[in-house]
């Protein structure tokens, strides 16, 4: 079983994020996650349906 997934947001701004109306397909059981929040390296959305985590990773291109 996925511990936890990881979510990858390229960037050319510094975070936190804004990240508005993104839907986010769970892996695990293929909910839709809506996110709407300010993201970091620390943040994580956990899926409704299942509980599985995902964790952000802001990449600077």
């Amino acid at each position: 079983m996925i511990k936890h997934s990881i979510l990858e947001i390229p960037t050319v701004l510094n975070p936190p994020i804004k990240l508005r109306d993104v839907i986010y397909n769970c892996p695990v059981c293929d909910y839709d996650i809506e996110i709407d929040m300010f993201v970091d390296d620390s943040s994580l959305v956990k899926c409704d349906i299942c509980d599985h985590i995902t964790k952000f990773k802001i990449i600077r291109i």
